[in-house]
This record gives C-alpha cells, sequence and structure tokens, in this order.
C-alpha cells in the first residue's frame, strides 16, 4: 500500500483483492462547489457533545439513476460500539435545503460518490454536512473527537468543500485503529475528496487550529455512507 507521501488526490484508486473499493481520491471538476459555499454559512450550533464546533444538517437522500431526492427526516443514531463519544444518542438535525439538494454541485458529489463505491443505480446515501469551527483566540478544535473509528457502513467520502483560517483538519486513513501511524493522511482542500471501505479501514482527522487569532477557522464538509445493499 502507498504510504501518506505517495497517495495523491489525482484519481487515486487502491481495491482489495476481490475488486472492491479500499481507498480512492480524487478531485471534482473546477469550480464544482463554488456555488454550494455559501450554503454551509446557514449551518447553526446544536444541543449535542459536539454541537458548539461542529455545525451540522443530516439527511437520508435517495439516488435513483442519476436523481438525487430527499428521504423522510430520521433521527441519526450510532451505537456506542461504534460512537464511544455520543454513541446511543437520537440525534435529531435540520435536513439539507433544498436549493443545495437541487444544486448542480451536490448532485456531481453524490454522483461521484455512488459510482466510485459502484453503487446501485438505485441507492440510498446518508449526508452530514458540517462546518468544523476553530473558533479564535481559543485552543485547537478536535476535528472527529470519536478518535480512530469506523461508521458502520460499507463506503464512507469526506468531500471538502472550503477551508478558512485553519491548519490542521487532515484526514488520517488507517489500517487498525490500534495502529501507531496511519496508513496515509490528506489535507483535502476545496473540491478534494477521500472514500473508503468502512470494512477495512478505520479513520480520524487531525484537530483545527485558528491562524488569525482576530477571525474564526472553519473546514466546511461533508460526509456521505452507504452500504451496497
Amino acid at each position: 500500500m502507498p504510504t501518506s507521501t505517495q497517495f495523491s488526490t489525482q484519481s487515486s484508486t487502491q481495491t482489495t483483492a476481490q475488486g472492491r473499493l479500499f481507498l480512492h481520491a480524487g478531485a471534482l471538476a473546477d469550480g464544482a462547489v463554488d456555488s454550494i459555499q455559501a450554503d454551509f454559512d446557514k449551518l447553526k450550533p446544536s444541543a449535542y457533545k459536539d454541537g458548539a464546533f461542529r455545525y451540522r444538517k443530516y439527511s437520508k437522500v435517495r439516488l435513483d439513476d442519476g436523481a438525487v431526492s430527499l428521504l423522510p427526516s430520521e433521527a441519526f443514531v450510532q451505537t456506542g460500539d461504534i460512537n464511544r463519544f455520543q454513541g446511543d444518542v437520537a440525534r435529531t438535525y435540520d435536513d439539507l435545503s433544498g436549493e443545495l439538494l437541487n444544486s448542480q454541485g451536490f448532485q456531481s458529489i453524490c454522483a461521484e460518490f455512488a459510482t466510485v463505491c459502484k453503487l446501485p443505480a438505485q441507492s440510498t446515501m446518508e449526508v452530514h454536512q458540517m462546518r468544523i469551527i476553530a473558533q479564535a483566540g481559543t485552543d485547537s478544535v478536535e476535528a472527529a473527537p470519536e478518535g480512530i473509528h469506523q461508521d458502520g457502513f460499507d463506503f464512507v467520502g469526506v468531500f471538502t468543500i472550503a477551508r478558512h483560517n485553519h491548519t490542521g483538519g487532515e484526514l488520517l486513513v488507517w489500517r487498525s485503529q490500534h495502529d501507531d501511524s496511519p496508513l496515509t493522511r490528506l489535507n483535502l482542500i476545496a473540491g478534494e475528496f477521500c472514500i473508503v471501505n468502512d470494512k477495512s479501514l478505520w479513520h480520524s482527522a487531525s484537530s483545527l487550529s485558528a491562524i488569525n487569532g482576530d477571525d474564526v477557522g472553519y473546514w466546511d464538509l461533508f460526509v456521505l455512507t452507504a452500504s451496497s445493499s
């Protein structure tokens, strides 16, 4: 397997011996996310343990031969054995906006995720729209307070939409939660993404710190999850 210095976001793919996706990094078309960046300014804090620094909307969406539609709202729950930070908590968030769902940028993200993962033409995805906040004049904030973890799906995709005034926020991919060092680490810029096999790999992210003490720092991203069946 490649090291962190060898793995590139220029459409690099690793597969398992059975031909299933193992790890893929790539980039969307130039400018694909420009039109949806402003939608992240609408995200708000929540009352959950990470709500002060991870603003979020959450929806389940249906992909039907390329068309994206919103499914009925549901609470987001992960069991405690998967999420040691706030497992077994039913978390309710606002749905993604209709404007975002209908945007070409968001639809291109869903299409890319489905294509790379080889999902069926009719598929269900879970989408987390997030802004991770590093407040000015404060210590670093954990981008992934769950630590090294899996999410309980077949595939997880992280798509960066924007970064502002921060250091850190690298995506770390691990062979095992017990490893001393990651398999690879990626500092995904706007329009870049990484998709991992959530059954074979683990992931985490490094903490964020604001650069300019007079301004907030943030990382805007989508996390998409899906299973093959």
